[in-house]
């Protein structure tokens, strides 16, 4: 509709206008200016009226992607019910749940039986993984529609990461290799169907299924010890030493205003304490805030604790799945809280709301989103 009003407009002023300068200066906008103008408009309405080829250029759709709204995106999958279709749900800046149409012939529906789930997000990208053996990746872009298939390479190893480096402007996925009790990381690049070797053999690195935090091109994960290999970079965490790693299964790294930072969950207090990385260079961590996770008089110790009925640790494990900072939105730390909703915290007046998910109790994944033309192959 934006972009019918942007060219009803210029019609309209061509029509009435009798001056041929100034015709001629409508006529002769400026490149930059049009692209200006178009990168602000809606994804959607770009996609039914711009050519591709424009839509698609690089200089193009990084520059809209930067100017688009961070959103949630929702999976109501099948994960119990093999008879349950497929959902997938924007949250947007109206606090409404918005569905994505999914037709029955795109790889996620056609493979709703194997109960495919919604594994990572990354600037508009989705990553679906699908229990075959060896396992295999959906990864599908909402707004263009673009969906490539994935099968995982090794026969013992895991997906651990996805993420878009704006350098060579393709997305990548990261995979660990199990060798010899040492592991092995690749990084496998979905346009050009290569994957490169990061040579730094290593005990496993990864703790959760978080996604990663990028900042200043760099990619950051949570490690459970500490590496000084040469193609990883050690970074301590803030809160001083840890007594054991499988602590950091309750910490997540998050970007808040192009700063990294990190939310840590205390269980058995009912707290998230908030830290950012203000200093990159001197590695200077600054407690922001701590949220007190208690709701309808509940915490966490009353309700969904009861779900883990494992040791300390084991219990500090699991919540790491079922309590999980997801963004920073206007102000406010977002985060999935599992069987209760979604939960956002004020951060400048302490205070901490619940939304329900779009099909009422029925469980969901979350992750943040933009809509993105970004490419994927």
């Amino acid at each position: 509709m934006a972009l019918e009003c942007f060219n009803w407009i210029t019609q309209l002023l061509c029509g009435r206008c009798d001056d041929e300068e100034v015709l001629s200066c409508i006529r002769r906008l400026p490149d930059c200016l049009i692209i200006e103008i178009l990168s602000r408009l809606p994804a959607d309405s770009l996609l039914r009226s711009i050519p591709k080829t424009l839509i698609s250029s690089r200089y193009f759709s990084t520059l809209h992607l930067k100017r688009a709204r961070p959103l949630l995106m929702i999976h109501c999958g099948n994960y119990y019910f093999l008879d349950k279709e497929q959902k997938l749900f924007v949250f947007d800046e109206r606090e409404m749940f918005m569905e994505v149409v999914i037709e029955d012939d795109f790889m996620i529906n056609e493979a709703k039986k194997h109960q495919p789930r919604l594994r990572y997000s990354c600037e508009g990208v989705l990553v679906f993984s699908i229990v075959y053996s060896p396992p295999i990746y959906i990864i599908f872009n909402p707004t263009t529609r673009e969906e490539v298939m994935v099968e995982h390479k090794f026969k013992h190893g895991c997906l651990c990461a996805f993420y878009y480096c704006s350098l060579t402007r393709q997305f990548k996925l990261v995979f660990e290799r199990i060798e010899n009790s040492l592991c092995r990381y690749f990084i496998y690049s979905l346009r050009t169907e290569t994957r490169k070797k990061i040579h730094c053999p290593t005990p496993s690195l990864m703790t959760n299924n978080s996604s990663p935090a990028i900042v200043n091109g760099a990619v950051h994960f949570l490690v459970n010890r500490d590496t000084k290999k040469p193609n990883l970079t050690y970074m301590p965490h803030p809160g001083g030493s840890c007594s054991s790693w499988k602590i950091h299964y309750s910490m997540s790294l998050l970007v808040k205003d192009d700063c990294l930072s990190l939310c840590q969950l205390f269980i058995y207090k009912n707290r998230l304490d908030i830290w950012i990385l203000e200093d990159y260079e001197a590695r200077l961590w600054t407690k922001k805030c701590n949220v007190k996770l208690v709701f309808d008089n509940q915490g966490i110790t009353k309700s969904t604790r009861l779900l883990c009925s494992c040791d300390y640790w084991g219990t500090i494990m699991n919540m790491s799945w079922i309590i999980k900072p997801l963004h920073f939105l206007d102000g406010e730390l977002v985060f999935h809280w599992y069987y209760k909703g979604i939960f956002m915290y004020n951060m400048d007046h302490n205070t901490l709301r619940n939304i329900q998910g779009p099909e009422g109790s029925r469980p969901f994944t979350c992750y943040t989103y933009k809509k993105s033309l970004l490419t994927i192959a």
